[in-house]
């Protein structure tokens, strides 16, 4: 069984300092896919990275970007889940950005991120621009974000879009993907979303 390493929501409180939490969906998720999810505590080193043998990782969702709202829980999220980007893009392991893990990858490669009102909380069709990646010309998603991506550089490829032109799934090269959708939450193409999140993490 393969180790996918995945950041956390974070939470600051003036007693208790920086907390950290994971959706239940996500270990419900890790059961049926068939991987060993390792919560990332922001605090292991390089060595201990080392040690578990990570597979592949996935930048979740929650929080906001510090660049949109400034709070002392955005800033160091962005801050520590930036450093550790660079490590595993440099190491060639599979990552996955899904919603906020979508839109700090977007930031960081010269993106661009525009709040929305009409992803929240819904559910929705998205066009499939590359079919050879679904072989189909849409799915229905869930949508649980405040804040879209409407722009990429030219070197990431494209696979999904909205009607209103924001970008719902891309990819850059063979070691970075992005989607908008949640895959550990209900979704109508959940059988589809679930072979390209196998795909994504060379789950056999």
């Amino acid at each position: 069984m393969k180790n996918i390493l995945i950041t956390q929501n974070v939470h600051y409180d003036k007693k208790r300092g920086f907390q950290f939490s994971l959706s239940k969906d996500w270990f419900d998720y890790s059961s049926k896919i068939g991987i060993n999810l390792i919560p990332y505590n922001y605090n292991l080193s390089k060595k201990n990275l080392n040690n578990f043998k990570i597979s592949g990782v996935i930048f979740s969702g929650g929080n906001d970007l510090n660049f949109f709202k400034k709070k002392k829980e955005n800033y160091f999220r962005d801050r520590e889940e930036s450093k550790l980007l660079k490590y595993f893009f440099e190491k060639k392991i599979p990552i996955l950005g899904i919603c906020r893990g979508f839109q700090l990858i977007a930031h960081k490669f010269g993106g661009n991120i525009i709040a929305t009102k009409f992803h929240v909380k819904k559910k929705h069709k998205i066009n499939i621009l590359k079919k050879n990646f679904f072989k189909r010309d849409f799915l229905y998603v869930n949508s649980y974000h405040n804040f879209a991506v409407n722009y990429l550089p030219e070197s990431f490829e494209i696979i999904s879009k909205h009607n209103d032109n924001t970008i719902e799934i891309a990819k850059y090269n063979h070691k970075l993907y992005c989607m908008m959708l949640h895959p550990e939450r209900k979704n109508y193409s959940q059988k589809i979303i679930d072979k390209y999140f196998k795909n994504i993490m060379n789950i056999r």
